[in-house]
């Protein structure tokens, strides 16, 4: 009976931990974290990009994509390469990820635009320790690092990843656990708060007049 607390006790110490890791992550070594967007950014061209994968589920994740979307009301008409993969302008699409009948990605201010994606494939093996790469967490699991030198000629480009468990159902990275390179798009959140300054703003200046 004691044997089997301390066992019971062991999971429920291992298992928030486990998942607390997102099953899907974005990160770059070279970014830096704002905290204002919860977004890792890269203020270059060319940089390496991480897919992070943890096996938080019975079922692996399948069909893994990277998306890299490009600011709204940009045209596909620049050079974008992942990890040797080129990206012309017939190979971008216009909307919201993923294409299916399964549902979208929520658009967080950058969807629908124009966007690539590249097929990574099924997380069926867990070699490599992960960790919650946001800042000041701690949660760590077993999954599957990938790891892509990006170039792009793009200006801006917003980076998302996706990945299904079952053919009705799929897991993204959310919005805490993505990367961009480029000036940050504003959430939907921020958009209201400066919409809502800058209200104050011309309320103020009509009262002086």
């Amino acid at each position: 009976m004691k044997r089997f607390l301390l066992a019971t006790l062991a999971v429920m110490l291992i298992v928030p931990s486990a998942f607390a890791v997102p099953a899907l992550q974005i990160y770059s070594p070279a970014g830096t974290y704002d905290t204002s967007t919860d977004t890792w950014v890269i203020n270059s061209h060319d940089f390496e990009l991480w897919v992070i994968a943890a096996n938080t589920d019975t079922n692996p994740l399948y069909g893994v994509r990277l998306v890299a979307a490009l600011a709204q009301g940009q045209a596909a008409d620049g050079t974008l390469d992942i990890g040797g993969t080129s990206f012309t302008s017939g190979d971008f699409t216009y909307g919201t990820p993923p294409p299916t009948d399964s549902g979208s990605l929520p658009p967080h201010g950058i969807y629908p635009t124009n966007y690539a994606e590249l097929l990574i494939g099924t997380i069926n093996t867990a070699p490599d320790a992960v960790q919650d790469m946001q800042p000041g967490e701690t949660g760590t699991a077993m999954g599957k690092i990938f790891k892509f030198q990006v170039h792009t000629s793009y200006d801006y480009v917003h980076f998302d990843a996706y990945g299904y468990y079952d053919p009705l159902h799929f897991k993204f990275a959310p919005f805490s656990h993505d990367a961009e390179t480029g000036p940050p798009v504003p959430e939907p959140a921020s958009l209201l708060l400066l919409g809502l300054g800058l209200a104050g703003a011309g309320v103020v200046r009509r009262f002086r007049k």
